[in-house]
């Protein structure tokens, strides 16, 4: 019979459920920020064409910014789905 997500959790430190935490934090500090600096544009760039410019740079940043972020939380859960399946 598996053991309940109760038991499952007693296997993870603290620290593990605090690292997705704070990673998940920064991802929506960082989405915020972003959309925050493409709606400034829209609001402050007249021009048509240096908006898309600048609103495609802004978007290429932001996957820069995230991509390492995002595959941390993929190695953590892949963790916790090991632990999850050792335990």
């Amino acid at each position: 019979m598996p053991k309940s997500p109760i038991a499952q959790q007693r296997h993870h430190s603290p620290g593990f459920y605090s690292t997705i935490r704070e990673v998940l934090h920064t991802l929506g500090n960082i989405d915020f920020q972003n959309e925050f600096d493409l709606d400034r544009v829209d609001k402050g760039v007249p021009d048509e064409e240096l908006k898309q410019y600048i609103k495609q740079q802004i978007r290429a940043a932001h996957q820069r910014k995230r991509q390492s972020y995002v595959d941390l939380l993929h190695e953590l859960r892949k963790q916790r789905a090991h632990q999850s399946f050792a335990a």
